[in-house]
């Protein structure tokens, strides 16, 4: 044995009574350790989930797995709402006004015409540089209000701006100008798509908001306006 090798004495000692007494021992509140904040959230979390499952579930009438389901397909419909909100509301995202380099025209271009702006978008769409012919159009539809005197400058200022000073002028024409601002913003600081199908909503909202520009001004420059210059244009 063991024991008898080490030359060890035999204990006097039952091994049982040896550990129910330090069984004894360590349950006493000294040896008590209370539970990390951690540990707590984290228990917390899981008695929750339990509660949101054992719901999902009719009382455990269904199986658990079905409940995780219907559990992932909510959680899933939040997100989605959440992303919704933020991109309807416009939340994250920086504005014409809100940045520093969201300088649509510079010195160098303003002596550019609205056709001109329009001519380079074609050149620009026509080789597939759909962000570009956007950013050119917008270039060409705010030209063109600051020739009608709904813009007052035209160098150094920012989308924001330009929408600022179309709500004060002209607020019959705020809402399509708006809106073809917003969708220049998302394509060319947002990041969105942009081919054909922006190009024919864009060209229709700024011809919205130049027929009803003249409209309001009767026949002063009507033949030079050309609002149809902004409709379609082949790919």
């Amino acid at each position: 044995m063991l024991l008898d090798l080490l030359d060890l004495p035999e204990s006097e000692h039952d091994p049982g009574d040896v550990r129910d007494k330090a069984d004894e021992i360590l349950s006493r509140p000294e040896y008590h350790h209370g539970k990390s904040i951690m540990q707590r959230i984290n228990e917390w979390i899981g008695d929750r989930l339990d509660d949101i499952l054992h719901t999902l579930s009719f009382g455990g009438a269904m199986p658990q797995f079905v409940a995780w389901i219907i559990l992932g397909v909510l959680l899933a419909g939040v997100a989605a709402f959440i992303v919704w909100a933020v991109r309807a509301g416009g939340w994250g995202r920086a504005t014409g006004a809100d940045r520093e380099d969201a300088v649509v025209l510079s010195s160098s271009e303003d002596h550019r015409s609205p056709q001109e702006w329009l001519a380079e978008a074609v050149r620009h769409e026509e080789e597939g540089r759909w962000r570009e012919g956007l950013l050119c159009r917008y270039r060409s539809l705010v030209a063109e209000m600051v020739r009608l005197e709904v813009i007052a400058e035209l160098v150094g200022r920012t989308a924001g701006e330009y929408v600022r000073d179309v709500r004060n002028r002209r607020s019959d024409v705020a809402p399509t100008f708006s809106a073809a601002t917003d969708l220049f913003e998302e394509v060319w600081y947002g990041g969105e798509e942009s081919g054909p199908e922006e190009r024919d909503r864009f060209a229709g909202l700024a011809e919205s908001t130049l027929a009803a520009v003249t409209a309001g001004q009767g026949d002063r420059d009507r033949s030079t306006t050309a609002p149809r210059e902004f409709q379609e244009t082949p790919a």
